[in-house]
């Protein structure tokens, strides 16, 4: 029996399998939304056609990853090619969220720093009912999801530009950031309302202010963190950088949103020095470092606190 099979138990694989593909599915739906949003057509109406001939994609074929594999990347009705990136942000999606949920639902990662250690693993949900876990997955999943579109929406936008040397219309702008609003609002009032999946407290150490901690408090670290996620955002990048660090910010408090920022800053600058130029890798590299910060969360927020306290002489 392989080693791996005896350190991931069943049920968090199975777990985690269901996850990716409830986050490819948010894939399939991200590419509708790159697809459409820039041209200016809804993305609730209409089913999906084949942009060559027209033609409605059946069922079938429209599986995420597995419906483009089928069809070895061609129109069923007019063979014309369709592009790999389509299951390519599926498995992207799907990834996500089973990054997320292994982190903390099945424990492996850091977790949540303001909820109890506990029992790890999937017992924790459903031996012992503690639903946090499960609804700071869902959370941060969209969160990663909304800042992996918000970055493809801008790199498109910035490709057509160069493409036809044009300057970008005030209607690409806008949808560089579809939804930030509303999607700020949701984290904001979220974690608001459960504060211990929400971030840690607005002083150094990490405490809180009221200390006494509670709803408010929760509020006001995440009205900072968004705050601040927006300025760094406007340092390390355009549009899609100040709306995906500032709900980012405001799910996980300043200091993890500044540590994103800056290893984001220094990613892409690496990435201009080998590539020479601005592409995908360096459209998303905020992504995977929110999601490297997400999976390390608890220990990342120990060091934190430690290294503050020795700073400060306490």
């Amino acid at each position: 029996m392989p080693p791996w099979i005896t350190i991931l138990p069943g049920a968090e694989i199975a777990v985690i399998g269901m996850a990716f593909a409830w986050g490819a599915v948010l894939g399939s739906f991200v590419n509708v939304v790159l697809h459409r949003l820039p041209r200016g057509r809804s993305v609730a109406t209409d089913g999906s056609r084949c942009p060559a001939c027209g033609a409605a994609i059946r069922p079938r074929d429209n599986i995420p990853v597995i419906g483009w594999m089928l069809l070895r990347g061609r129109c069923r009705d007019c063979g014309a090619a369709i592009s790999i990136r389509y299951p390519l942000v599926e498995a992207a999606c799907g990834g996500i969220a089973a990054v997320v949920t292994a982190s903390e639902i099945a424990g492996w990662g850091g977790g949540l720093p303001l909820l109890d250690a506990g029992r790890p693993g999937i017992d924790r949900l459903l031996l012992h009912g503690d639903w946090r876990p499960l609804l700071s997955t869902v959370l941060h999943t969209v969160i990663l999801i909304a800042m992996l579109t918000w970055s493809l929406l801008a790199w498109d936008a910035a490709s057509r530009m160069k493409r036809h040397a044009a300057t970008r219309s005030p209607r690409e702008t806008g949808t560089a950031c579809a939804g930030a609003a509303w999607l700020a609002l949701v984290v904001v009032a979220t974690v608001t309302a459960v504060p211990g999946i929400g971030p840690v407290g607005v002083w150094m150490d990490g405490g809180f202010l009221p200390s006494t901690g509670g709803c408010a408090a929760s509020f006001v670290a995440a009205a900072v963190g968004l705050g601040a996620g927006r300025i760094l955002g406007g340092f390390s990048g355009g549009s899609a950088d100040r709306c995906g660090l500032a709900v980012f910010g405001a799910a996980t408090g300043w200091q993890a949103v500044t540590v994103v920022s800056i290893v984001t800053t220094l990613a892409r600058w690496a990435w201009r020095r080998v590539a020479r130029e601005g592409g995908f890798g360096e459209a998303v590299a905020g992504v995977a470092v929110a999601a490297a910060v997400l999976w390390c969360w608890r220990p990342l927020h120990g060091w934190w606190t430690t290294t503050w306290l020795i700073i400060a002489g306490r």
